[in-house]
């Protein structure tokens, strides 16, 4: 039982975040949807300062910063961004939403299904197409058939080669860890009425994975070894390779230690991901306690400061609208961390626990 101060939940039930209220009410508080105080609080979500601010910046009610297709992704300013941000805080669907949605299918979809990086067909990615997946289910095009193409290009091409990710890392990982959260959150919004076998392999893959992991325990001990050794030598990308597959052959049993970024929390994520973001996805697709989660439920525990939780990480490049303070408390991350503890500990709210 994790105890919570009531002070921090009146704090993340206050009127100026909407969104948070709201999911505070009905998913820390239990409260029925269809009560009077949730569906005020709706009509509010969208007058959210960083959404509007988002909403402000749309250009011709259909896109940002470039109507181009090599522009979706730019950091942070493209369509992609703004869709994933406004589905991660929870705005609701409207036209400059589905405009926005179909601008993407349009410019930004492959033929393969999944969605482009820039405006060449070879450049798709794993993680974009899982981020894109979730903001095309929550906001109900699920049985779009172009969300079915994009659900095919994943299955294909992580399920169907049993994990593997396409995404190559400079250190001595074989491949991306940090899409692992993406792809379960994506195949996990599918209803299971509607999750054929590949997708319950996949949801049963990325479980797999996080716990084999300890959830945030996957780099290999000489990793920063390697990294230095081959920037220190300035190793030609063949030369790398070559210096990889020995350190791993010689290697064959490195401990595995955290990564640091994984460690500091922060809101929203784009295709980077923590400790927290992973075991809200473990949350999603209902996935039982497990000892291999303790480390990560005890680190999120200990990155509270007086209840709350701090939004440690600035991105480094520029967005429409500043979110969250950074090393200021997070009523986002707070909500967040307390849902997963809810799932996994429940909570206990006390007048004063101090």
């Amino acid at each position: 039982m994790y105890k919570v101060d009531n002070s921090i939940i009146n704090w993340l039930l206050e009127d100026e975040n909407p969104p948070v209220k709201y999911l505070t009410l009905t998913k820390l508080l239990d409260e029925k949807e269809d009560s009077s105080i949730i569906q005020e609080t709706i009509q509010k979500i969208n007058t959210y300062k960083p959404i509007a601010d988002i909403f402000a910046k749309q250009k011709e009610n259909s896109y940002w910063f470039d109507k181009k297709k090599n522009q979706n992704y730019k950091k942070y300013l493209g369509t992609y961004w703004q869709l994933l941000f406004l589905y991660e805080m929870h705005a609701q669907k409207n036209k400059r939403i589905t405009n926005a949605i179909e601008h993407i299918f349009s410019t930004g979809q492959a033929p393969n299904g999944g969605f482009l990086v820039s405006g060449t067909n070879s450049l798709v990615a794993e993680c974009l197409t899982a981020n894109m997946l979730r903001v095309l289910i929550h906001y109900d095009y699920l049985d779009d058939d172009r969300t079915h193409n994009a659900l095919e290009f994943l299955l294909n091409w992580f399920v169907d080669r049993n994990g593997k990710i396409r995404c190559q890392t400079i250190g001595l990982l074989k491949n991306c860890y940090m899409v692992m959260p993406k792809i379960l959150f994506a195949l996990s919004m599918i209803p299971e009425k509607k999750r054929n076998p590949r997708v319950t392999k996949g949801i049963n893959l990325c479980v797999e994975r996080l716990l084999d992991n300890q959830i945030y325990k996957y780099l290999p001990e000489k990793n920063n070894e390697y990294l230095k050794y081959i920037r220190e030598k300035k190793l030609t990308s063949q030369q790398r390779r070559e210096e990889k597959k020995r350190m791993l052959k010689e290697n064959p049993d490195m401990a595995k230690v955290a990564k640091t970024g994984w460690t500091e929390f922060s809101f929203p994520h784009s295709y980077t991901s923590d400790a927290l973001d992973a075991m809200r996805s473990l949350v999603s697709a209902k996935v039982k306690y497990s000892n291999q989660m303790s480390d990560a439920l005890e680190l999120i525990k200990n990155n509270a400061v007086n209840g709350a939780w701090i939004n440690k990480i600035k991105t480094r490049s520029p967005m429409h609208t500043q979110i969250e303070e950074v090393n200021q408390k997070s009523k986002w991350l707070t909500f967040h961390a307390l849902s997963v503890l809810k799932f996994y500990e429940k909570l206990e709210i006390n007048e004063n626990i101090s």
